[in-house]
């Protein structure tokens, strides 16, 4: 049917815990979708899981049926994102991207605690958005706290302040993208991910992926403006404590649906 796991890492940050479930490959009757709901919500009490997510390709019609009629909810879209940097056609840059500098930790940490709006805990209504922020600005703790050969934190300067920030990975001749912000006031999008692919070229990186919300408009425009490519998108849900004692019956009907969005 599927496996569940607890999330150390957001279950650290928010101060309870946070699971994730994977969807098994078969399909199966409706008495055992019913076993299925049991289980799984008698686990999540169990652990006093507040919030449970889970990935799901468009094509999982079976799946896309079964999650909301145990409790999960749609929350977001996401696509990956790929470019080849060895063929891509980048604008040119005015600004500083350098490597991040102690004296920049402020800084970086101020703007991702501002700065984000999309992303699957900013999408989910019940979800609370002073926690959600707080996951970027770990996120960017962590990173700034244990610099490596293969996690990188970039700065872009401008007017001798720092105006953006760009975390990504470098293995061999690929790069992830993980997470990029510029400053409120700031119109440096372009000109942040710009100077980062031109690094990361400079770096011999050959191919760029990263993993965008599909409803994060601007980015998504930039991206294109770049020349990424987009593919594979996942559906992703949450299931929340605080709804199950609002439905105390479990009514399933599967039937055929259509395979994507």
């Amino acid at each position: 049917m599927g496996s569940v796991a607890i999330v150390p890492w957001d279950s650290a940050i928010f101060g309870f815990p946070v699971a994730s479930f994977r969807a098994g490959p078969g399909e199966f009757s409706h008495d055992l979708v019913v076993t299925f709901r049991n289980a799984l919500t008698a686990w999540m009490r169990a652990k006093s899981i507040s919030v449970c997510s889970s990935t799901l390709a468009p094509t999982r019609s079976f799946w896309r049926q079964v999650l909301p009629q145990v409790g999960f909810e749609f929350v977001d879209l996401s696509l990956q994102v790929t470019l080849s940097l060895s063929s891509a056609k980048l604008p040119p840059v005015r600004s500083q991207l350098r490597p991040a500098l102690p004296a920049d930790h402020t800084a970086i940490e101020a703007i991702a605690a501002e700065s984000f709006s999309h992303g699957r805990y900013h999408a989910d209504p019940r979800f609370p958005k002073h926690l959600a922020n707080r996951r970027y600005s770990q996120w960017v703790r962590n990173t700034l706290s244990t610099p490596s050969e293969v996690d990188r934190m970039y700065v872009l300067e401008e007017g001798g302040r720092v105006a953006g920030f760009y975390h990504v990975t470098i293995e061999g001749d690929v790069s992830d993208l993980r997470l990029a912000a510029v400053a409120k006031g700031t119109m440096l999008g372009v000109e942040l991910y710009s100077a980062m692919l031109h690094e990361l070229r400079r770096q011999n990186v050959r191919r760029v992926v990263t993993s965008i919300s599909a409803v994060n408009h601007n980015v998504v425009n930039l991206l294109s403006l770049l020349g990424f490519r987009f593919s594979s998108p996942e559906i992703i849900y949450h299931w929340h404590a605080s709804r199950q004692g609002q439905s105390k019956s479990l009514s399933i009907t599967l039937r055929p649906g259509p395979p994507g969005i």
